[in-house]
């Protein structure tokens, strides 16, 4: 089916490189000839606060960037408690990508508030819609942090997942971030589609075994 058109929110927190994440999605898929509307919510971003990116791209004239809730494809998001915050705007058949990266938020910092008692990676697994999750512990390189270069690892692993060209989007990549990071902006791509590749395989695998 040819894709017409989807409803993305991108969220995070302050320093995770979310508008970094929506300026080269942005740049692909103009390559590609979609009309696109983005709007940037950056609020108290730089202390640490929410940050989160309504991004919709069409093959038709996009009239407003928001996005009402119910209507969102993909909730791609870098901070577990942003995550849980827009899986109610997903639909049925939406999507999650999230990394297991917490921020204790400084109203728990200070005591004022109790921390959540469950683990935040259970709750978004236990969602109605089908669930990414990639655990940087798990996944640590010798090449790079990437806990620091989770928005590029998730642009790979995004990529690998809707089947799109990687020869394209990594020339974005290149053509987008100061030279003397691209070869590091690189390994995290690669590694993001790594990641979803081997994941993807597996769920294949447990599928045709049931």
């Amino acid at each position: 089916m040819q894709d017409t058109g989807k409803n993305i929110i991108i969220a995070g927190v302050g320093g995770q490189g979310i508008l970094l994440f929506s300026n080269l999605l942005s740049k692909f898929y103009m390559k590609l000839g979609y009309e696109l509307k983005i709007s940037d919510v950056i609020g108290l971003g730089q202390r640490g606060g929410g940050v989160e990116s309504h991004f919709r791209y069409s093959n038709k004239p996009v009239l407003s960037p928001f996005i009402k809730a119910g209507d969102v494809d993909f909730v791609i998001s870098f901070e577990q408690t942003e995550t849980l915050r827009y899986l109610h705007s997903l639909k049925e058949d939406g999507v999650v990508f999230s990394s297991t990266y917490e921020l204790t938020s400084t109203s728990v910092n200070a005591r004022l508030e109790k921390p959540m008692a469950e683990c935040k990676t259970e709750m978004i697994k236990r969602s109605e819609n089908k669930t990414f999750i990639i655990d940087p512990e798990e996944h640590k390189s010798p090449d790079f942090n990437i806990s620091k270069m989770m928005n590029v690892v998730m642009l790979g692993y995004y990529a690998e997942f809707r089947g799109y060209s990687h020869d394209d989007m990594i020339q974005v990549v290149k053509d987008n971030v100061p030279a003397k990071f691209i070869e590091g902006n690189l390994k995290a791509y690669e590694k993001g589609a790594a990641i979803a590749r081997a994941e993807l395989a597996t769920k294949e695998s447990v599928s045709s075994n049931c």
